[in-house]
This record gives structure tokens, C-alpha cells and sequence, in this order.
């Protein structure tokens, strides 16, 4: 994703300089008349955030890393998409930094500019990794037998170091397009750095969004015809068990809801300035810049706070966080007690029919799990 700073010495003549999302380390917020909303996000709130995302997002890659979890190449994509987070507000933490105690890093040579390739490689892999995450939840619930040769861990890695070589090639840019001390593109190369810039809005903005809907349809048509059939082919008492695979769709709407509803703000905001630039040719208003630092922080948001989603809505990475971080308190206890009596009602209420030697058997639902693999909770 493109990197959105909206920051405090936006003006006419460094109109463009925004444009590219080029954070500004050498000017404090008190340099310039700002709005009071866009003063206090930028001084108290953004630093916020970003300690407590890299906080959360070092512990939820902790626990996705940890043996229990680590085999399922769903949580490799979430582990990487927790450290490539964490170098995007890291990214945002170090401006704000130099602003704040007047370090004037900007002044020093290569440093904005390895910043400026850090938060658009670290935005681009976030979002693919969230469209990974959605296409193997698609496979393990609509495609459940090709599972154990699709969705492995070396695949999953070759996938995570092809698309982190991919961003590389796309955005180095800045360390040959801009000059090392202002972060400027170089006038000759102004073209280029602008159409590099709306080819990263599709490739973050356009293919996601496409992929992730066409993905989340099927599996929402699949899970309707596969609710007809259960209730079609059972009986009455055995109707309102639940689904096997439930946690790992609700993971995934999770997931998935959340990059959709944090993420499109900040893009329509972005739009609107893009817009704004292009018909009046002038930087925006003190009100339009609040605006977007709300945006923005919703957008860090997403960023910031996915451990409370994989606590909330993730099973097995809940109970794994509380093995390691909490194993001592009462709640591990009723949480594993809880899910071996969930998995003991699972298996008794819930068989399929499979044809196997000119004859049928009943097998009992975990035993068809385990063979496919379809329900590897991440």
C-alpha cells in the first residue's frame, strides 16, 4: 500500500512531495498552523498506536511461530504479515521521533528514502498476505482434498519470499528517483515515481479488493449449499451442531472484514485529495488534512490491533497465547476444557458416509479432518 502520511508542513510548494507519501522528519507540528485535530494525532495518538501495535504484532508472530502453530502455512502468512506491520509503524514511529525531539534525520543522507521503500514494501506484502490468508481459507473449505498438497509450509514460504523479492523490484524507487538528502524526485524522473505511485494503488488497492471479493462469495455460496445439505441429509436432533470448519471461516471474516471496513477510508480520503490536487492545483485545507489523519488512524488501526482479532476469533492461537504467556492462570484450564468438550460433541454427533472397499463406512467427521486437513484453525 501506498504509504499515507498527511503530515504537519503539508503546503503548496511540497504539494507533490505528499503525493508520493514522503514522511517529513524535520519539522515539529509547532512549525506550522494545523488543525487542533490533526495536531493531537500527530503528537500523542500516532505514537500510541504504533507502540502498541509493535507490541501486539511481535507477540501474535510469537504465538503464529510457536510448534504448536507453526506447521500450518496459514500462519505463516499471518506471522509475515505481523512483521511486515510492524516495519510499517515502525516507519511512522521514527518521522514522528525526529520531529518530536529535533533530531533532523531527514538531513541525513539515504535514511528518508530507505523509509519511504520500507513503508511501501511493508504495506505491499500486508495486504497480499491478507489475500493469501482469504484464498487458502477459500481452498480448505471449498477445495478440501487438495489441501495436503496446496497448502503447505514450504509453499507458503516460497509464496512469502517470491512476492517480498516482487516488492523489492517494484519499489525501489526511491533510492534512484529521489535525492538522498530532501527525498524530492529528481524532475527528469517525475513521470516515472507518478505512475509508479497509481500502479501501487492498483496492486493494493484494485487487485486485493477484487480477489478478496470473488474469494469471500464462494465461500459464502459454498457454505450455504454445504448448510442445505447438513440439514437436508440429518436428523432433526443433530441440526443444530455446528460446523466443524466454523472457527476457520470466522477467522476469516475476521480477518477479512476488518482489512475491508479500517482499510477503505483511508483510500477514499486519498482519492478525494488526489482529486482535490488535480482540479485545483492547490494543498488542502486545514479541515480536509484532519479529515485524513482520521482516516489514516483508522487505517493504522488495521495495523495495529489484529492481535485482538486472533484472540477473539482464533481458537487454537487464543489458547496457544495463554499456553505461553499465561500458563499459569485458570483460564488456560477452562479454555482447553472447553474445546475438548466441543471437539467431544463435534465427534459424536457429526459422520460422513464414505464408500470404501464396494461398501460404506461411517468415519467419524475428525478422522475425514485430519486425512484433508480442511480444519487447521489459524
Amino acid at each position: 500500500m501506498m504509504p499515507h502520511f498527511y503530515t504537519s508542513n503539508v503546503t503548496d510548494k511540497s504539494s507533490s512531495r505528499e503525493n508520493h507519501g514522503v514522511p517529513y522528519m524535520n519539522i515539529t507540528a509547532d512549525e506550522i498552523d494545523l488543525h487542533p485535530i490533526t495536531r493531537c494525532i500527530e503528537l500523542y495518538i500516532i505514537p500510541i498506536i504504533c507502540i502498541i501495535g509493535v507490541i501486539g504484532n511481535t507477540l501474535s508472530t510469537i504465538i503464529f511461530m510457536n510448534k504448536t502453530l507453526r506447521n500450518s502455512s496459514c500462519s505463516i502468512f499471518l506471522a509475515v504479515r505481523g512483521m511486515s506491520d510492524n516495519g510499517f509503524l515502525t516507519t511512522l514511529l521514527i518521522p514522528w521521533i525526529s520531529r518530536t525531539f529535533r533530531l533532523e534525520l531527514g538531513s541525513t543522507n539515504g535514511v528518508c528514502q530507505l523509509i519511504v521503500f520500507l513503508t511501501y514494501v511493508c504495506g505491499f506484502i500486508s495486504v497480499w498476505m491478507v489475500v493469501f490468508v482469504t484464498a487458502e481459507n477459500y481452498i480448505r473449505i471449498c477445495r478440501p482434498f487438495i489441501v495436503s498438497r496446496i497448502c503447505t509450509p514450504a509453499k507458503a514460504k516460497l509464496v512469502v519470499a517470491a512476492l517480498g523479492l516482487t516488492a523489492v523490484a517494484l519499489y525501489n524507487f526511491p533510492f534512484w528517483a529521489m535525492t538522498p538528502s530532501s527525498c524530492e524526485s529528481y524532475p527528469i524522473l517525475y513521470n516515472v515515481v507518478q505512475g509508479l505511485v497509481y500502479t501501487d494503488t492498483v496492486l493494493t488497492l484494485v487487485f486485493p479488493f477484487v480477489c478478496i471479493a470473488l474469494l469471500m462469495t464462494a465461500i459464502v455460496c459454498d457454505l450455504v449449499r454445504s448448510y442445505k445439505r447438513r440439514n437436508h441429509h440429518r436428523a432433526p436432533s443433530t441440526r443444530n451442531n455446528r460446523n466443524p470448519m466454523a472457527k476457520v471461516t470466522k477467522m476469516l471474516f475476521a480477518v477479512t472484514i476488518s482489512f475491508f471496513v479500517l482499510n477503505l477510508p483511508s483510500h477514499v480520503s486519498r482519492l478525494r485529495s488526489t482529486l482535490i490536487n488535480m482540479t485545483t492545483g492547490g494543498g488542502l485545507s486545514s479541515l480536509d488534512q484532519a479529515v485524513g489523519q482520521i482516516t489514516l488512524l483508522i487505517y493504522y488501526s488495521s495495523l495495529a490491533f489484529n492481535i485482538v482479532l486472533y484472540i477473539s476469533f482464533g481458537s487454537r492461537f487464543r489458547c496457544v497465547f495463554i499456553e505461553v504467556f499465561c500458563s499459569r492462570c485458570k483460564d488456560h484450564i477452562s479454555c482447553m476444557a472447553s474445546n475438548n468438550y466441543e471437539k467431544h460433541n463435534i465427534e459424536q454427533s457429526t459422520s460422513v458416509l464414505l464408500l470404501r472397499n464396494q461398501g460404506t463406512k461411517r468415519v467419524p467427521i475428525h478422522q475425514l479432518t485430519d486425512e484433508n486437513d480442511v480444519n487447521n484453525d489459524c
